[in-house]
């Protein structure tokens, strides 16, 4: 709370601040990084001098939001949400072919579980900005992100003005190949239709997400789903396990890159297994070693040799603890909207001379070139996270050897939905990696 302490002779502040009457905040006008927020609070302080008095005027600079907030209160019917925001795990992950559009065709059995983000939404005065806030250094706030891209998307499909504060309260690491994004872009879609009294049905709000992101679709699903394209088409299942299964996550610090990932990827040397007789068997014996596989996995733990040594170390350490070790996550090829592809697939072309082609082919500016440059940076480099199925403990060397103090480790289950219903959040996740600080942005 901030305080202003000002000092006045007792008839001039009389005379021009009416201290006898019932003081008129709203005619204030303050200036400054500050605003004139909470109803003044006057209080006489004698001091040593007979002829002078002191007043403190206290301003709570979140009053003012939260009395424009109660405002929309008063005129909309929904003006406050709190929704669940789960990520996925690919039990399976098989890439079938390569598409014309640089992309790849998969196969996989995508799985929601019980960790996951929260997210608030409150609906602004504003019809022109979202607010974005979060409990964690890293994460973009502007629209770079999944959520306001979906928020954005919305309003375009629909044609409603609606815009929002939302403050993301972020458990799951970025980077770590199990959705977090897309599963926020998919909650930022149904919290804005529900906002808007449901304007779209969930197979709409699900075609929709498609455009801003390969997995975004899948969390519409309500919870299990067998996913083919580059993800985007969703076979919604029956879960083939039973939500009691406890698991373990384990990701550790140091990123994966996606374009050195898929420099090393060959389709021919991928598993010939089918993905339907995959999806069959564990409907039929559960979660196994034999079925969780992952093409890219043998090209990531050659990028990252270290992320290789951790799976088999948990899996040597896990006999008779879990049912199954494996990586999940899968890594995309980045596309610009002028579709305009980047990729590292030919002649191990450097970012800089992809770069450069791109200045001349797009005839950009190079201070644009370098703001694509940074952008690319942080898009192209992942990480991916070690499941341990059957457990929800790490094994003990996770916390007792010094390589791994920085690892990521949060139990989880199994998690679906009911119809016509978001994702409710379980009643307690342990994880290890506390949030940072917070930051926010208009």
């Amino acid at each position: 709370m901030a305080s202003c302490h000002l000092l006045c002779n007792t008839f001039p502040f009389q005379t021009s601040c009416n201290l006898s009457s019932k003081s008129n905040t709203s005619s204030f006008q303050p200036r400054g990084s500050f605003s004139f927020c909470q109803k003044v609070q006057f209080r006489r302080t004698p001091v040593v001098k007979a002829t002078r008095k002191q007043v403190e005027l206290v301003y709570d600079p979140d009053e003012k939001l939260n009395k424009l907030a109660d405002e929309v209160d008063k005129q909309a019917p929904l003006s406050r949400l709190t929704l669940f925001s789960p990520c996925k795990v690919n039990v399976f992950l098989r890439i079938t072919s390569k598409r014309e559009d640089g992309y790849h065709d998969l196969a996989s059995l995508f799985h929601v579980i019980s960790l996951g983000d929260v997210i608030k939404f409150s609906l602004s005065p504003s019809k022109s900005i979202d607010r974005l806030s979060t409990n964690v250094s890293g994460v973009p706030l502007t629209g770079d992100n999944l959520i306001i891209k979906a928020l954005n998307l919305y309003r375009k499909k629909t044609g409603t003005d609606n815009h929002f504060w939302i403050h993301l309260d972020k458990k799951v690491p970025t980077g770590a190949g199990l959705g977090g994004g897309s599963s926020n872009a998919a909650t930022a879609l149904w919290a804005a239709n529900q906002f808007s009294g449901c304007l779209a049905t969930e197979k709409e709000l699900q075609e929709w997400s498609s455009e801003i992101g390969s997995d975004i679709p899948f969390f519409f699903s309500h919870g299990a789903a067998y996913c083919t394209g580059r993800g985007e088409i969703v076979q919604d299942i029956p879960s083939p396990v039973p939500s009691g299964i406890p698991m373990v996550l384990m990701k550790p610090p140091q990123a994966c890159s996606t374009a050195e990932v898929y420099k090393r990827f060959q389709l021919d040397k991928t598993s010939q297994a089918d993905p339907l007789t995959l999806l069959e068997k564990i409907s039929m014996n559960g979660i196994s070693q034999d079925v969780c596989i992952n093409d890219l996995e043998p090209p990531a733990f050659e990028v990252l040799p270290s992320l290789k040594r951790l799976k088999q170390r948990i899996a040597a350490a896990g006999r008779g603890q879990y049912d199954a070790v494996f990586m999940s996550g899968r890594f995309d090829l980045l596309h610009f909207n002028a579709c305009v592809t980047v990729s590292y697939d030919n002649d191990g072309a450097s970012l800089d001379s992809v770069l450069l082609s791109l200045s001349y082919s797009l005839n950009a500016m190079p201070h644009y070139v370098y703001a694509v440059k940074n952008l690319i940076t942080r898009m192209v480099s992942s990480g991916s996270t070690i499941v341990g199925i059957g457990s929800p403990d790490p094994p003990q060397f996770i916390y007792d050897d010094d390589e791994y103090q920085d690892v990521f480790v949060s139990e989880a289950n199994f998690l679906a939905r009911e119809a016509n219903k978001w994702y409710q959040q379980p009643a307690s996740t342990t994880c290890s990696s506390p949030p940072e600080f917070s930051r926010s942005a208009e």
